[in-house]
């Protein structure tokens, strides 16, 4: 089957509403290898106060805040508890399926999400299927309403007007200033979140940028969910890789600023993407084809997200971790058809590198 990587933005509207936000998503028909390789992505809008109805999906993600603040509610169906977090840019909060979440813009100016994860081949393959709880398209609205009635113990009347005042919301709405939102826990937020921008880069390079991560180590919740992520920025004219994903997981990455461009080689040398990829796109990766993101003059910021609960890498660049940096030197000469000189001087500057590069070595 080949496999389309051309790089792409949200194409898909879930929802729009006017002074509110809205829900989008990348089509698995315009960006097939989503479903593919089963995975997905989605972006929340939200405007000052600006609340996205409750709901689950059938797939697990990590949800990172591009911008602007927010208060999430998570609802595991397992102890059945509400975990109430705040959570502000840089911050990953992990989704797994089947939790009931909720997400409300606390702040004053906008808030914009990106999730982005595994996704099932129940229903549609390449995009998260939503189950809204209430709302114009809530399950609730598919019951009759004496079941309903009976589920609830309610009397017929008063169901009949429950199902009538919920069903007319739409599934992102604008909360009245008088509805008091819960107060986020202390002990919520150690547990379900890490934030990437302030986290202490695994990778730092001067005048390059840096690397972060967070992965089952850091949230335990992400070891069931068999995701992890990373953060990337690129300074000016800075490279990362050559790398590739050495524990058979594929990466799916969101540019959340600037712009610049990625090359990904695949089986025998061939080249399958070479392209420029800016602030909003989609790129993906496929397991074990090494890559190369290198960025513009404004600088680039990128979101990943990993199939796999740990961050393995096999490093094609410099460092300490390098591949090359292991091998024998006679091994490079040989492989690389090199003198002993060159292998050597080669094998110097491989110690000196790091898997992010400045513009210039020299």
């Amino acid at each position: 089957m080949d496999i389309i990587l051309s790089s792409k933005k949200a194409d898909k509207t879930i929802v729009e509403v006017e002074g509110v936000g809205g829900y989008y998503t990348w089509s698995s028909s315009q960006f097939p290898v989503l479903s593919q390789k089963k995975v997905a992505a989605g972006l929340i809008l939200l405007q000052p106060r600006g609340f996205a109805l409750p709901h689950y999906t059938d797939s697990s993600k990590i949800a990172y805040v591009c911008e602007g603040e927010c208060i999430a509610g998570l609802i595991s169906p397992e102890d059945s508890k509400e975990e109430v977090v705040k959570i502000q840019k840089g911050d990953t909060i992990p989704v797994t399926l089947g939790t009931v979440s909720w997400w409300y813009n606390a702040g004053d100016s906008k808030l914009a999400i990106i999730l982005l994860g595994e996704s099932s081949d129940e229903y549609t393959p390449g995009e998260y299927c939503f189950f809204f709880l209430t709302g114009a398209a809530g399950i609730l609205n598919g019951f009759p309403n004496e079941i309903i009635a009976k589920s609830f113990h309610m009397t017929e009347t008063e169901s009949e007007k429950f199902m009538k005042d919920q069903s007319s919301l739409n599934i992102l709405i604008k909360v009245n200033e008088g509805i008091p939102i819960p107060s986020p826990s202390h002990d919520a937020k150690c547990k379900l979140v890490f934030n990437l921008d302030g986290a202490k880069p695994c990778v730092e390079a001067k005048n390059g940028g840096v690397l972060s991560s967070v992965s089952g180590k850091n949230i335990a919740l992400l070891g069931d969910a068999g995701l992890s992520a990373n953060r990337v920025v690129l300074e000016c004219g800075a490279v990362l890789g050559p790398i590739f994903t050495a524990d058979s997981s594929v990466q799916l990455s969101y540019i959340t600023k600037g712009s610049g461009r990625v090359v990904i080689v695949g089986l025998f040398g061939k080249v399958v993407l070479d392209t420029k990829v800016e602030e909003g796109e989609l790129f993906f990766v496929p397991k074990f084809f090494p890559f190369v993101v290198e960025a513009d003059e404004g600088g680039m910021e990128f979101f990943s997200v990993k199939t796999s609960s740990k961050q393995v890498y096999g490093e094609l660049s410099g460092g300490e971790k390098s591949i090359w940096e292991a091998a024998s030197p006679s091994i490079l000469e040989a492989s690389l058809n090199m003198t002993p000189d060159l292998t050597k001087s080669f094998k110097s500057k491989i110690a000196k590198g790091s898997v992010i590069a400045p513009p210039s070595t020299a």
